[in-house]
Formats: C-alpha cells, sequence, structure tokens
C-alpha cells in the first residue's frame, strides 16, 4: 500500500494478472479482471512494512487479532460471502471471519515473494525470461484460489 491503494506495485500486477485468469475460470464469482472492482483491505489498518520506516514488515498477530481491528475488518468486508484471506497475515483473521458466517478461502500472499516460494516453476520454462517464470507463478497461484473455491463449494473449509 506504499502508494495509497492496497495491492500496489508488483504484487498489483501480480494480482491483475491472476484476475484474468480467474474472471475465466470463473467468471461468476469473478466477474471482472480489474483488481479495484473487488473490495480489497489489508490485515490491519495502518501498513507496517520496513520501506515505511518501521523495524518489521509484518504486524503481530495480536494486533491483527485486536477486537477493533476485527471489527474494521468485518465492517469493510460487510456484504461479502466469498473471503480470499492471501498470505499468512490474513489467515490470522479467518477465525473471526468464519465464526461471522462468511465463506473464506486460504491462499498464499500474491507477492512475488510468496510465489518465488511457495510455487516452483517447471524446467522448461527455467531458461526462459523472469517474466514468464512469474506468469507461471501467478497462474499457479489463481489456480490454488480455484481449486480452493472448489472445496470450499463442496463444503470443505480450507
Amino acid at each position: 500500500m506504499l502508494d495509497g491503494k492496497p495491492v500496489a506495485g508488483e504484487t498489483g500486477t501480480n494480482l491483475e494478472l491472476a484476475l484474468s485468469h480467474l474472471h475465466g475460470s470463473l467468471p461468476t464469482i469473478f466477474p471482472s479482471s480489474h483488481r479495484y472492482d473487488y473490495r480489497i483491505t489489508n490485515a490491519i489498518s495502518t501498513p507496517t512494512a520496513i520501506a515505511l520506516g518501521h523495524h518489521t514488515s509484518e504486524a503481530p498477530d495480536t494486533e491483527i487479532r485486536a477486537p477493533s481491528n476485527v471489527r474494521r475488518v468485518l465492517r469493510e468486508l460487510e456484504g461479502c460471502g466469498l473471503v480470499v484471506l492471501c498470505g499468512n497475515k490474513a489467515k490470522v483473521l479467518a477465525p473471526a471471519l468464519r465464526e461471522s458466517g462468511k465463506s473464506i478461502i486460504e491462499v498464499p500472499h500474491v507477492g512475488n515473494k510468496a510465489l518465488n516460494g511457495k510455487f516452483k516453476v517447471p524446467d522448461c520454462l527455467r531458461l526462459n525470461s523472469s517474466r514468464a517464470r512469474r506468469e507461471h507463478r501467478v497462474w499457479l497461484w489463481a489456480d490454488a484460489v480455484v481449486r480452493a473455491i472448489a472445496g470450499e463449494d463442496a463444503g470443505m473449509r480450507a
């Protein structure tokens, strides 16, 4: 959120790429391929990042679970039936969101660091451009969202 909007920069670009796949795969759930057509919020209201001058890049779980923060997130997600939690810090909110009756799925963060750590590139792409490898990882992330939704639709919880 360094430019005043959530999922900015490369993470935003990754989400846009993923949404084009999600829109094609599940158009009733993802009717748009543009990220700002969706409700996006952060696990905490004030971003924590070393780039912003903080000593850490993540908020403590206690801050995320704080009742006032949970109420804020629930207000921001009012009217949303399905919530996609991206990353470990967002997953801290899972119990409270489930308790509120929301359907949730949990997937890795869509930033490059998480994509590189969670999604491996096949040997045939190793010599291709970094852009091709990144796009492949984003596609794998989007596919994980599709699979998680299919599991949720079958009554499973992630």
